[in-house]
């Protein structure tokens, strides 16, 4: 097929919606030869974070000399984004050629009396066989959701299960306590394997390390009181590490480069803890100390407070649940003091918008609402009387074009814009700005 049939066949197997368990995806790995076992592979799950500290280990890796293949969930800009070879997405003759592979198995499987596996569980096997065909030295798999019942939970024994920061999120998949979600997305650790954790509220930390005990994996949490904040602005935060976690026994960092000052390009308290994560990954694979902080320092990662002009300053964000807009609300009050805040802001319809509105309306100068176009958004016109409500001033604007036309006006030389609310429109407002659809890919 070409990567136009290829597209129609991806959409035909969407509509299989999400079918929980690994039946299917496992017996379509072993009758592609069990391409997930061919690779050093990271495994990530968790809530918020997961791709800010991968993009902070590929960086590294990448400055270290490895090869690294990288499997992300949701994309921004383009669909083949989700499969990256050392930063360059996919092909679209790559993908074409590697469905029609999968395609042929599947049809196989349905034959012999298997359901089909869902499209989530597809992309997943064309994520490993390509990691395969090109010999990649590691490969960093993100969790889609949860992670027992994840379509990547496949791997026999990961290099290391790493945990962004866990939250509430996707409860009527996961559970609606944190005990719940921590212990459906603590199903990717494996026995006597490495588990590397940010910092975690005390009912998720209890969960992990008692499934750590249970599978004989050693847990180390990342510890922020071990680190101080040297500088934070607009330009990034310098961190140095001042002491060492004891449960990093097994590392020899050379300790002259390791207190030296990371500088952290990502903006938000929130990245600190997460390039912190993923330093103490990259310790643990034994990553030379010169390699983390250039990598650490290269950093980018599109739709997390990426900035995308300064006349007036625009800033593109993701945020899409509680934790993740809390963070944002306190990036806000961080960076931008005295200046007014125009937000361009959209929800989807199963997020818990209400709770968004009381923790982002308090920097809101003016909001201009949209309606994300995608069967899930919630229409501008639920949202808008919301943030009306909380005595913020609201226009609405049926267009990207027509949103930022609107928020310049408001914004002037002086205030800031400020996109949010869900990382399913922002491409629309990298590419108004950049013009370059492969931003975050090359560059």
């Amino acid at each position: 097929m070409n990567y136009l049939e290829a597209q129609n066949y991806i959409e035909e197997k969407s509509r299989l919606g999400i079918v929980p368990g690994l039946t299917q995806v496992k017996e379509l790995l072993r009758r592609l030869g069990n391409p997930q076992d061919a690779c050093r592979t990271l495994h990530i799950a968790g809530t918020n974070g997961k791709g800010s500290i991968f993009a902070f280990v590929q960086e590294s890796l990448l400055a270290a000399g490895y090869h690294v293949g990288r499997y992300i969930s949701p994309t921004i800009l383009t669909y083949l984004e989700r499969y990256q070879l050392d930063r360059r997405y996919m092909t679209e003759d790559e993908f074409a050629v590697l469905l029609t592979e999968v395609a042929a198995v599947i049809e196989t499987m349905e034959t012999d009396g298997f359901a089909s596996p869902t499209v989530f569980e597809i992309e997943t096997a064309v994520a490993f066989l390509y990691f395969a065909r090109n010999h990649v030295d590691y490969v960093l798999l993100e969790c889609g959701m949860g992670g027992s019942q994840d379509a990547t939970n496949v791997l026999a024994k990961p290099e290391v299960c790493v945990f962004a920061q866990i939250s509430m999120d996707h409860m009527q998949f996961l559970g609606d306590t944190l005990t719940k979600i921590a212990t459906e997305k603590a199903g990717i650790i494996k026995p006597y394997t490495t588990v590397i954790c940010a910092p975690q509220v005390p009912e998720v930390s209890k969960v992990l390390r008692e499934i750590c005990e249970v599978q004989h994996a050693s847990y180390i949490e990342v510890n922020p009181s071990d680190w101080e904040v040297v500088q934070m602005n607009l330009d990034g935060t310098e961190v140095v590490d001042c002491g060492t976690n004891p449960d990093e026994t097994n590392m020899d960092a050379d300790m002259d480069q390791r207190q030296q000052p990371y500088h952290i390009p990502l903006l938000g308290e929130h990245q600190i803890a997460n390039a912190q994560t993923a330093i103490t990954v990259l310790r643990t694979l034994y990553i030379e100390e010169t390699a983390i902080h250039k990598g650490i320092a290269q950093t980018v990662w599109l739709g997390r407070m990426t900035k995308v002009s300064e006349h007036p300053y625009i800033y593109v964000d993701g945020a899409h649940n509680v934790a993740a807009w809390e963070c944002l609300r306190t990036s806000v009050e961080k960076y931008f003091t005295n200046r007014r805040v125009i937000y361009i802001i959209g929800v989807l319809k199963d997020k818990e918008y209400e709770k968004m509105v009381e923790i982002l309306a308090p920097t809101m100068a003016v909001a201009v609402v949209i309606t994300p176009d995608t069967p899930r958004g919630l229409p501008k016109e639920i949202l808008a009387p919301l943030i009306q409500a909380q005595g913020v001033p609201v226009q609405l604007a049926d267009t990207s074009a027509e949103a930022l036309q609107k928020a310049r006006e408001q914004a002037g030389e002086t205030g800031v814009i400020l996109v949010s609310g869900s990382l399913s429109f922002l491409a629309e407002y990298l590419q108004l700005e950049s013009g370059d659809e492969n931003n975050g890919a090359n560059r």
